[in-house]
């Protein structure tokens, strides 16, 4: 026999073809998670986002801080879920990486939405229908409202985020955090350089009725 001679069961070629055609199927598998996540993640990006939109007919979207909570919850709760399906643990493809890239763009969404090009648009539709209405001299006016958001991006991977606000009258604040000033996936967002520690956006709002 092969082992009586002192010879190895199995060729050296044989051996290494096994070993490349291991790290190719491998590498295959790694590219398919890579691009589902991607997928996912669009997917997921856009429904919040039209979710927002739907909800910018009643009120600004940072005058809800309450609500862009539970909208983000519930878009993270369904993307956990999703890519629990498509963890390969055995090659340390898991979802605790892609969750907290994830949670980060949810976060910068809803904390940029009111200055995206999509509700620019809508609001710009709104006050066209408004200002298009006949109305009587008397029903003319003119008011004024300040929105103030600010956000702050301590030291951190993600692990902390939450949001706030107040209004008073016109005017509104909203406040949120999110610790992911080390998050490579956020200094990628902002061109390799590390986000600013405190954002702070300061928005008129005038609203015509003639």
């Amino acid at each position: 026999t092969l082992v009586a001679a002192g010879l190895p069961l199995v060729a050296p070629y044989r051996f290494e073809m096994r070993t490349q055609l291991a790290s190719l199927v491998d590498s295959s598998i790694s590219e398919l998670f890579a691009a589902q996540v991607s997928n996912l993640e669009k997917r997921t990006l856009k429904r919040l986002n039209a979710q927002l939109l739907k909800k910018l007919d009643k009120v600004p979207v940072e005058e809800n801080p309450s609500e862009n909570a539970a909208a983000i919850r519930a878009a993270m709760f369904s993307f956990d879920n999703i890519m629990s399906d498509l963890e390969v643990p055995s090659l340390s493809l898991t979802k605790a990486k892609p969750c907290r890239d994830m949670e980060a763009v949810l976060t910068e969404a809803v904390a940029t939405f009111d200055d995206s090009p999509a509700a620019k648009i809508k609001r710009m539709k709104k006050v066209t229908q408004v200002t298009s209405k006949e109305k009587k001299p008397g029903q003319r006016s003119l008011d004024f409202g300040l929105d103030l958001v600010a956000v702050l991006r301590p030291d951190g991977y993600g692990s902390l985020q939450g949001f706030a606000g107040y209004q008073l009258g016109g005017n509104s604040i909203t406040f949120g955090i999110h610790n992911d000033a080390d998050d490579p996936a956020t200094i990628a967002q902002f061109g390799g350089v590390r986000p600013p520690l405190l954002r702070i956006q300061p928005k008129l709002r005038v609203d015509v009725e003639m």
